[in-house]
């Protein structure tokens, strides 16, 4: 392994705007088959998705060949969870629901090697190469991209002092859980919502911390990146399918 560190991680840190894609079908297939499209970025949900922590490596694997970057959003933040994506190569994660400072803490303390956390050691892993790659306990804490999501108005205003934390790299803000604690499920462009983003985006911005999100459409995206987003993804695997279903039956019921 190389003294660099995740490339993810080094174009957040270079200020760059990154555009990546998700995937929800926990299928391999369709994780490199987008992958080859060229994203900056994929992430690889395991919170919302039937992928488990099993079927992380194969779709690492099918990613890693490609040009774009694999982020793993977690399940949850147990400990054992992350020690085992972190062991099978996963480098940039993403954690739901992160409600506070203490949540963000112990994520880092999960994450990394001492003395910097507990993340606990082993030799024989994917991430080392199976002891192959004999740098790794040296670099792998540089290497560890780690995102808290802030999905409620009361993260939100905790994400100056989150993402200044040792050990997080940047933040992601959940538009949709957001707009649900919010009393308007599923409205992510509603603009009280929207109003909420910015000034959260603002106050990051200010504070030069990269903040990430997903968006449902292309034009969603381009305003999360007009306002002071770092790094978007644009709607999911699911979904993108669903959609070009739809229009091809639409099309085919009017003809």
């Amino acid at each position: 392994m190389s003294k660099t560190i995740n490339p993810f991680k080094q174009r957040l840190l270079d200020g760059q705007k990154l555009v990546g894609g998700w995937t929800l079908s926990g299928s391999p297939t369709v994780a490199e088959a987008m992958a080859f499209l060229n994203y900056d970025y994929l992430v690889v949900d395991l919170e919302h998705s039937p992928a488990s922590i099993h079927d992380t490596t194969p779709i690492l694997r099918a990613i890693e060949q490609t040009p774009t970057a694999a982020v793993v959003r977690m399940p949850s933040h147990d400990p054992i969870a992350i020690k085992q994506v972190l062991d099978q190569g996963g480098m940039t994660l993403y954690f739901p629901f992160v409600e506070s400072v203490e949540d963000a803490k112990a994520i880092v303390q999960a994450s990394m090697y001492p003395p910097l956390g507990k993340r606990g050691f082993a030799k024989m892993h994917r991430a080392a190469r199976y002891t192959t790659r004999e740098d790794y306990p040296a670099v792998a804490n540089e290497q560890v991209c780690l995102i808290p999501q802030l999905e409620t108005v009361e993260a939100l205003e905790l994400a100056v002092e989150i993402g200044q934390l040792d050990g997080v790299s940047a933040v992601f803000i959940g538009p949709g859980d957001l707009s649900m604690t919010m009393g308007l499920p599923g409205q992510v462009n509603h603009p009280d919502v929207r109003a909420k983003i910015v000034a959260c985006v603002t106050a990051c911005n200010q504070a030069g911390i990269p903040v990430g999100t997903v968006m449902p459409t292309p034009d969603d995206a381009k305003w999360a990146l007009e306002v002071g987003f770092s790094f978007v993804s644009i709607a999911n695997d699911l979904a993108n399918m669903l959609g070009q279903c739809k229009a091809h039956l639409a099309q085919m019921k009017n003809s």
